[in-house]
């Protein structure tokens, strides 16, 4: 095995291919098309990843969360459209959840008044904002726990063939 890099301020690749125990040497066999010089370049900010390179390390790497970095801080429109997510435990997640739907409840009435016409008018602004905000929380709460999902299912924790398939047979 390589020496472990003793520089300050590693990326966010670096410390997950790391925390693998993984040279770059040998994260370059396990990922197809990427040259452990090309790892290096990235890991150093000489060149930027391309989403191939970042689907890659993040198989490599069993952190599907690497994704969701690119996405919300390397991406042109994933920065505008694609919130960070923190990777957490299933019982926050849960609760978080059903924290976010709690609060939506009561509000779908308002929504439904709202866009009935098909507009939103001056005076339905303040309610329409407060609205989005909460179904900007349900959507990261059902964001976080997909990713949880990913992550689990790539630590080879929970059966994604199983649970893909009982998705499949409920549609």
């Amino acid at each position: 095995m390589g020496k472990q890099s003793v520089r300050e301020n590693k990326n966010i690749y670096q410390l997950c291919r790391e925390e693998q125990g993984l040279t770059r040497e040998k994260a370059s066999e396990k990922m197809a098309g990427i040259s452990a010089s090309r790892i290096e370049k990235i890991e150093y900010e000489l060149q930027e990843p391309t989403p191939y390179d970042i689907v890659q390390m993040a198989d490599c790497y069993k952190r599907p969360d690497l994704c969701n970095y690119y996405c919300s801080h390397k991406c042109t429109i994933g920065a505008r459209y694609v919130p960070e997510i923190e990777v957490s435990e299933l019982s926050n997640i849960i609760l978080e959840t059903i924290a976010s739907l709690n609060e939506i409840n009561p509000l779908t009435g308002r929504l439904i008044q709202i866009a009935r016409d098909g507009k939103i008018t001056d005076d339905e602004i303040r309610d329409f904002a407060f609205i989005s905000k909460k179904l900007d929380e349900v959507s990261l709460a059902v964001d976080s726990l997909n990713l949880w999902v990913d992550k689990t299912a790539s630590e080879n924790n929970i059966n994604i063939a199983l649970l893909n398939a009982e998705k499949e047979r409920l549609k």
